[in-house]
């Protein structure tokens, strides 16, 4: 899943699905192993120079540089070179030169070969090719055409969500794509600046000096005055009112979650803070608060964060749950979906998965 940083405060990220069960390790002989809904299996056996983990797919650049992506028991090979691979739950998208790839669902695709620039989101990847300067989308399978621009389009990484995104053409009509179809936002030559989630989005509106978000087909002032802050999660819009309150906004419910918060994490399902030197959380428009731990080094996905607790092993939050995962001092540890990859050392390592631990 991408994370972004608004205003060195809020860290936000685009990401967001289902969470599935694939993790992965590299053992003391570097090779490369799954864990796939409780079963352990090799598949790499040399070293890896890089690897992406999606939640369906795993991808490694191998000892000769190439490519490759294990889907559904497979290896298919991607790519012999590359400059840049980003990686969603869904969606892995590779960049060579002015080539635009991506492994969807089992199948390759060429985007462009002549991108200017592109962004992603989990399901979809907006891209500007050089021949006619068209701004173009994939979205299931079917890459689409949005207009002809002349010179280069801004394309931000913050107008870009998991299911949605937002054009602006040359005269200031900005209008969002969300499920097939084109929403109007705004008409106007004033600087906008947009934030987008799963199948939301927000902004402040110059015009009428109002805080909108645009929530499943429906644009709503959420505040009749502009949010100092905001950012976008799971189908959620976190903002900071004019008076100084920190509110998440969900299907037209407001839920405050207080003053003078800290270390604010805008990520997946969660809001994730610091009240008074205490750790909460914001989760399916419940606080609740992390006992006996500080959180540190939180990892997030899929309703799930894990972090180290005070014995420097893991403890995590799962969907309105504190679970101790382990005291045992880890040298790392990697969520992905509904599992923890826990490394103690460079010999032994475990996944707990749905509740269970798995011992290498």
């Amino acid at each position: 899943m991408k994370n972004k940083l608004l205003l060195a405060l809020v860290l936000l990220t685009s990401g967001f699905a289902n969470a599935q069960d694939i993790n992965v390790f590299t053992d003391a002989n570097f090779r490369l192993h799954q864990f796939n809904s409780g079963i352990f299996e090799q598949i790499y056996y040399q070293q890896t120079e890089k690897i992406f983990l999606g939640n369906d797919y795993v991808c490694y650049v191998d000892s000769k540089g190439d490519i490759y992506v294990n889907y559904d028991g497979d290896n298919i090979l991607l790519a012999q070179s590359y400059d840049e691979i980003d990686v969603t739950d869904n969606l892995l998208v590779m960049r060579t030169a002015n080539v635009i790839r991506i492994f969807d669902r089992g199948i390759k695709h060429i985007l462009s070969s002549n991108a200017t620039a592109y962004s992603y989101g989990d399901s979809l990847v907006v891209f500007q090719d050089a021949i006619g300067g068209y701004v173009k989308y994939y979205y299931q399978d079917e890459v689409r055409e949005v207009a002809m621009v002349v010179g280069d389009y801004p394309l931000l990484d913050s107008h870009v969500g998991a299911n949605v995104f937002i054009y602006r053409d040359n005269t200031g009509n900005s209008s969002l794509f969300w499920r097939g179809g084109f929403h109007d936002l705004i008409s106007t030559s004033r600087p906008v600046s947009f934030a987008c989630g799963q199948d939301v989005a927000a902004f402040n509106d110059p015009v009428n000096g109002t805080f909108v978000v645009f929530d499943n087909g429906y644009v709503i002032d959420a505040e009749q005055q502009h949010a100092e802050v905001y950012a976008c999660g799971n189908n959620f819009i976190y903002y900071r009112d004019n008076a100084g309150v920190n509110k998440v906004y969900t299907e037209e419910r407001v839920t405050e979650l207080g003053y003078d918060m800290q270390n604010i994490i805008v990520r997946d399902s969660l809001v994730v803070y610091n009240d008074v030197g205490t750790s909460k959380i914001w989760y399916d428009e419940d606080i609740y608060q992390i006992y006996n731990d500080v959180v540190k080094n939180p990892q997030i996905d899929g309703g799930i964060m894990a972090y180290t607790n005070k014995w420097g092993g893991v403890s995590a939050f799962v969907r309105g749950k504190e679970i101790e995962i382990t005291r045992q001092t880890v040298e790392e540890f990697r969520l992905q979906g509904n599992t923890i990859m826990l490394k103690y050392s460079r010999t032994a390592f475990a996944v707990w998965w749905n509740g269970k631990m798995y011992d290498y």
